[in-house]
């Protein structure tokens, strides 16, 4: 919305849109509010200290284009002063790896900064440990609380450059169970929007975009946040000094119907276009041609499917899941029983989830995961259509789970059941899938 309003493309039509969005949003986002103040991950006290430092930078965030209630922001701003340490740092929760207090500080004094309520203690406990940091997530993060030079150039040496591009790794895991690409992403945003006024932000933002997946996103929904965020601060992009018209060929075959030409009204919106029809088994050659200067990112993804029995094993998936039913064949509102095995084979994390397929026709009986709730086996779980959501909290590494279901079919059908699979939700590549069974009822 603001990118929107800034850029003068804010029509009556978005903005009814957006607002509509916002609105329900800044509702929902009301809802996970912990008496007292502060947020959780499902609403329930006590507060989270990073999640609660994230809230006030969205609110923060949303403010500058819709009306949000201040106390809702001074009552977090309260909860998270009433936790820090004399030395002047948070130590947050404890989690699998123990708690970073440098990184969690760093977090907690962003979200205050950006509350307009800095604060000196938290400064000053991060000025005497910058200096010894060898983690670009952690000295981010301390960037963006306190844009000391000395930091942003520290911070600038430690990108890894390649082909125009910077990016910046996390070492380990972040504050939001992140790692790997998604930690990468995560980093990589936080470092740019740090750096918006060095030259290296480029090459951030040129990575930032070359990560984008498929679904134009980046993996894990903290990685998209912040590379949007990363994105929208840059505002670099300018419009053509005139029209570019673009030619599309695959593998020698123009496309009539390519991408439009690109001026002033489209110049920062995403084009796509299907080729599908034009390539072939082997090499395929795509070819661009524009009849004028532009400076545009191009991407090029593929999808494809593969029967069960083609596709290779995992020797060691990080995420196993398997589920198996007591019988493939059964007569109309006879029970179905299900066996589900879920396995961890990482090092701990947090975060996980399992997404159960549900045969279509099929009525679950939720018993069995509301008893799993009441054991605070899972943390939570929803029912939405033809699956069933899971959510573990912390899963200690080597971790098994088994348990049991029951479907009962309420229509004569032959179905396949949909894939069931689990992964880390800040992490989602890391993940396993089921194969899937066909059933029949009489």
């Amino acid at each position: 919305m603001g990118y929107l309003k800034e850029t003068r493309q804010l029509t009556p039509e978005w903005q009814m849109k957006l607002e509509q969005a916002l609105s329900q949003g800044y509702q929902r986002l009301l809802t996970f509010e912990v008496s007292g103040g502060g947020f959780d991950w499902y609403g329930k006290a006590p507060a989270n200290t990073v999640l609660t430092a994230y809230g006030v930078l969205e609110f923060v965030d949303m403010a500058k284009v819709h009306p949000v209630d201040s106390a809702v922001i001074d009552r977090a701003v309260r909860l998270l002063l009433s936790r820090q340490n004399s030395d002047g740092s948070w130590s947050g929760e404890k989690r699998w790896s123990g708690s970073d207090p440098v990184a969690t500080t760093a977090y907690v004094a962003w979200a205050l900064r950006a509350a307009g309520r800095p604060n000196a203690r938290a400064v000053a406990y991060l000025q005497s440990r910058w200096e010894k940091l060898e983690d670009p997530y952690a000295l981010a993060l301390i960037a963006n609380a306190h844009p000391d030079p000395r930091i942003l150039a520290r911070l600038e040496g430690m990108a890894t450059r390649e082909q125009g591009a910077a990016r910046w790794t996390m070492p380990g895991q972040g504050l939001f169970y992140s790692w790997g690409k998604s930690g990468g992403v995560e980093t990589t945003a936080l470092a740019t929007m740090a750096l918006r006024d060095s030259p290296v932000a480029d090459g951030g933002l040129s990575a930032i975009a070359r990560d984008k997946d498929a679904t134009g996103a980046w993996g894990s929904t903290q990685a998209t946040i912040l590379a949007l965020k990363a994105l929208l601060e840059a505002g670099k992009s300018k419009p053509p000094a005139k029209g570019v018209a673009l030619r599309l060929r695959v593998n020698g075959r123009e496309v009539g119907e390519g991408f439009r030409p690109i001026d002033g009204t489209n110049f920062d919106v995403a084009q796509a276009v299907d080729v599908t029809a034009l390539t072939g088994p082997g090499v395929n050659q795509v070819e661009i041609d524009a009849d004028g200067d532009l400076r545009a990112s191009v991407q090029v993804t593929g999808r494809y499917y593969l029967p069960w029995d083609r596709v290779p094993p995992e020797t060691q998936p990080p995420l196993e899941i398997e589920v198996r039913y007591d019988r493939t064949e059964m007569a109309r509102n006879e029970p179905l029983k299900a066996r589900a095995r879920m396995a961890y084979h990482g090092e701990g994390t947090f975060m996980v989830i399992v997404d159960l397929g549900i045969p279509p026709g099929f009525d679950v009986d939720r018993e069995p995961f509301e008893e799993m709730v009441r054991e605070k086996t899972i943390d939570k779980y929803t029912l939405a259509g033809r699956q069933i959501a899971l959510y573990f909290g912390r899963v200690a590494k080597g971790r098994q789970f088994e348990f049991e279901y029951t479907l009962r079919p309420r229509f004569p059908l032959r179905a396949t059941v949909p894939v069931s699979s689990v992964y880390e939700y800040y992490t989602p590549e890391q993940r396993g899938s089921s194969r899937p069974s066909r059933l029949s009822v009489r």
